[in-house]
């Protein structure tokens, strides 16, 4: 008898913002990029449903009415329509907001929490940094650094692990990355990647043969990454540290040349989101 898959990995688009091409790669200098906001859905045999961020909803909105969030909606244009939230795209599949048990929350910023609210019963796992950070930061703090508090479910704190408390860390000597085995699974890790955010985590899946690293926003094309092209300077005003951003940086291209047999993905890369399950 054939061995049980023991994880299913998808990719989901919910919703865009438009920014100019040349702040994400600055050898694009003319136009405007869309850029997706994708999240993973993981299905589990033993720990069921699992999703990695959760994109854009139709909340963002409405939490961004009022100044200083209204900042936010300015700085950067956001589309989005019901149909196009996690909430939905998981029904469609067949999938209640009440059977989702754990959500990853890679970083705090708007464009990967805004479904949080929507999955009442599942736990949340982050690092203990971003939780910190985001509790700190209020008003046009907070926004600074891409986090709008209306979009936070208010009991977050007592449905929430920290990744430190429930994974041991395992330290890659060859690009000195940091991996957690999730429950300690060897299938299914996150990978520490601040810089862009405090504390945030990106994903390291194996389903059979497939090996999937997806980075978030550790970079925001694979082009430029793969030229070693960085972003323009201007995001270092919303960016928790450039310094930490470029030794994640070159860790991660260090871990990739390592690991030819991986597959390296980002947040809102175009290669990304030909993997979505409802790409547009």
């Amino acid at each position: 008898m054939a061995h049980k898959k023991q994880v299913d990995l998808k990719f989901f688009a919910s919703g865009y913002c438009t920014v100019h091409k040349k702040i994400l790669n600055i050898s694009n200098d003319k136009g405007t990029y869309k850029s997706y906001s994708t999240w993973c859905l993981i299905r589990h045999s033993e720990y069921g449903i699992i999703l990695f961020d959760t994109g854009y909803s139709t909340r963002f909105f409405s939490a961004t009415k009022s100044y200083p969030d209204r900042f936010h909606a300015l700085a950067t244009p956001v589309f989005i329509n019901e149909a196009g939230s996690a909430k939905a795209l998981l029904l469609n599949e067949g999938i209640l907001p009440s059977e989702v048990r754990y959500i990853i929350i890679s970083h705090f910023h708007a464009d990967h929490v805004c479904g949080l609210i929507d999955f009442p019963n599942a736990q949340f796992i982050c690092s203990s940094a971003a939780l910190a950070q985001m509790k700190a930061l209020n008003g046009f703090n907070a926004v600074k650094k891409g986090i709008l508090k209306k979009l936070i479910p208010g009991d977050l704190i007592p449905r929430t692990l920290f990744i430190e408390d429930i994974s041991s860390a395992n330290f890659d000597t060859a690009s000195k990355l940091t991996f957690f085995k999730l429950f300690g699974l060897e299938e299914l890790q996150v990978v520490y990647l601040p810089g862009h955010a405090r504390g945030m985590l990106g994903l390291f899946v194996t389903t059979g043969s497939q090996k999937v690293l997806f980075a978030t926003d550790a970079a925001w094309d694979s082009e430029a990454f793969r030229k070693k092209i960085l972003p323009k300077k201007i995001v270092k005003f919303f960016f928790d540290s450039w310094t930490d951003y470029r030794e994640t940086y070159e860790k991660l291209y260090s871990f990739m040349d390592n690991n030819a047999d991986v597959e390296l993905l980002f947040t809102h890369c175009p290669l990304t989101l030909k993997r979505t399950e409802n790409a547009v």
